[in-house]
C-alpha cells in the first residue's frame, strides 16, 4: 500500500489516508499540541477520552524542546515518544523551527541555529543532521525537516535569506534522514518538508516548487498564523499551494479556528496542529455550534444547560455551564482541563463531520451552514 492514498474528492477537499508506524489516519485531521509530550492541563489519557476515533487521532509534540528536557536518549531508553507518554494514535514531531524568534536563540548561520539550552544554559547548535538524530531517536511517525521561519512583518531580505537556509536544510535533513535510518530502529518514521517564504506570494511559490522537488514524504505550509491578517495567511497559501504534489499529504501548520480549518480543507489541506483550541479554552472561550461563548460572563450563572446540546464530550455530558461559570470565578484549576477537553472535543468532532461532508458530496454545503451558524 502507498503512504498516502486519496479516497474521497469533493471540488478540490479531499478524504485519503496517510499510512504511518502507527497504523493508517485518515484525513483530514487536526493535532492538538502536546508539545513537552503533554497537553497544558490535560494528559493523554485525556486525548484518549474525546471520544473520537483512534483511527483518527494524532497529537504534535516539539522535538527540540524535549531533547533539551528529559532529553532524546531518555526517551529512547524509555521504548520511545509513544511509550513514554503513553498515546497509542499517530505522533508527529516539529524540529522547532517556530521557536527561532524567541528570545533563547543567539544566532542563525549557514549550518544550523546556535542558542543556549533554557534549563543549564549551555551552548547548543541545532544543525539539520542533529535534528533527524533527535526525531529518530523519539521515534516520531512523522519527523519535520529543520527550518527557518521568518516572522510576520519580516523584510524581503530577512525573508529570503530565512526561505534559502530552509531550503538548505532540507536538502541536509533529507539525506541525513536516509542515511540515519539505514542502522535505526526507527526505519518506518516518515519526513515531511516545510515551505516557507513568508506573505511574499513569489518567494512562496519559489519555496514551494523547490521543496516540492524533493523527495519528502509529505509538505507542510510553514510560517503562517503567526499573527498576520486572516487574508494574509489565506495569500501565502494560496501562493504555494499550486506548486505542491497531489499524491502527497499537505500540511498547514499552526491554524486551529473552526472557521479557518474548515477553510483550508476547502482548498485541498490534509492536516493541522495548533494550541488555539486549548489556548482560548484555558481563557473562558468555549466553542459551540452556534459559535463561540466567554463562560465567565454572568449571563451563565444560572443555565444549567452543558456548554453545546448535543456535545457529546466529557464535560458536556457530566457538567453545566452554570458549573463550569463557578469553577472560572474561584479559580479552580480544574475547569482548564473540563474546558480545554470541550473544545478539543469539538475540533475533533469537527473534522470526522467534515470527512463525512466530502465523502457525500457536500462539504461546500457543510461548511457554509457552519460558518453561518459559527458567526451568528
Amino acid at each position: 500500500m502507498n503512504k498516502f492514498r486519496v479516497t474521497h474528492q469533493d471540488g478540490n477537499a479531499r478524504v485519503a489516508e496517510l499510512k504511518t508506524a502507527h497504523g493508517i489516519i485518515e484525513t483530514p485531521f487536526f493535532m492538538p499540541a502536546a508539545t513537552k509530550a503533554t497537553g497544558k492541563i490535560i494528559t493523554t489519557d485525556d486525548y484518549q477520552s474525546l471520544g473520537i476515533e483512534v483511527s483518527t487521532s494524532a497529537l504534535i509534540a516539539n522535538a527540540l524542546i524535549l531533547s533539551l528536557q528529559p532529553g532524546a536518549s531518555t526517551i529512547a531508553k524509555a521504548g520511545g515518544l509513544h511509550r513514554f507518554m503513553n498515546f497509542p494514535g499517530v505522533i508527529f514531531t516539529d524540529c522547532g523551527g517556530f521557536q527561532m524568534s524567541r528570545s533563547i536563540f543567539d544566532t542563525k548561520s549557514r549550518k544550523g541555529i546556535h542558542f543556549r539550552n533554557p534549563y543549564d544554559n549551555s551552548k547548543v547548535v541545532l544543525t539539520p543532521k542533529k535534528i533527524m538524530e533527535i526525531e529518530l531517536d523519539l521515534g516520531s511517525d512523522v519527523a519535520m525537516m529543520l527550518d527557518d521561519m521568518s516572522g510576520w512583518g519580516a523584510t524581503r531580505e530577512e525573508a529570503e535569506r530565512a526561505m534559502t537556509n530552509t531550503h538548505r536544510w532540507g536538502e541536509e535533513s533529507l539525506k541525513h534522514h536516509r542515511a540515519l535510518k539505514q542502522n535505526h530502529r526507527h526505519h518506518q518514521q516518515l519526513l515531511f518538508g516545510i515551505v516557507q517564504g513568508n506573505f511574499y506570494p513569489d518567494l512562496r511559490e519559489q519555496s514551494a516548487k523547490f521543496i516540492n522537488t524533493l523527495d519528502f514524504d509529505g509538505i507542510a505550509i510553514g510560517g503562517v498564523a503567526i499573527g498576520e491578517p486572516k487574508e494574509e495567511m489565506y495569500r501565502a497559501v494560496d501562493a504555494a499551494l499550486p506548486h505542491l504534489t497531489q499524491i502527497k499529504p499537505r500540511y498547514v501548520m499552526g491554524v486551529g479556528s473552526p472557521e479557518e480549518l474548515l477553510e483550508l480543507i476547502g482548498r485541498g489541506i490534509d492536516c493541522f496542529d495548533s494550541v488555539y483550541p486549548s489556548q482560548v479554552a484555558r481563557h473562558h472561550t468555549l466553542f459551540t455550534s452556534n459559535g463561540k461563548i466567554s463562560i465567565d460572563r454572568k449571563e451563565y450563572q444560572h443555565d444549567f444547560t452543558p456548554i453545546d446540546e448535543g456535545c457529546q464530550c466529557h464535560t458536556c455530558q457530566h457538567y453545566t455551564k452554570a458549573y463550569l461559570y463557578h469553577l472560572c470565578k474561584v479559580k479552580e484549576p480544574i475547569a482548564k482541563r473540563l474546558k480545554t477537553i470541550h473544545n478539543l472535543y469539538f475540533i475533533q468532532r469537527l473534522m470526522n463531520d467534515a470527512r463525512e461532508a466530502i465523502k457525500g458530496k457536500r462539504f461546500l454545503q457543510f461548511k457554509d451552514e457552519f460558518v453561518e451558524r459559527w458567526k451568528g
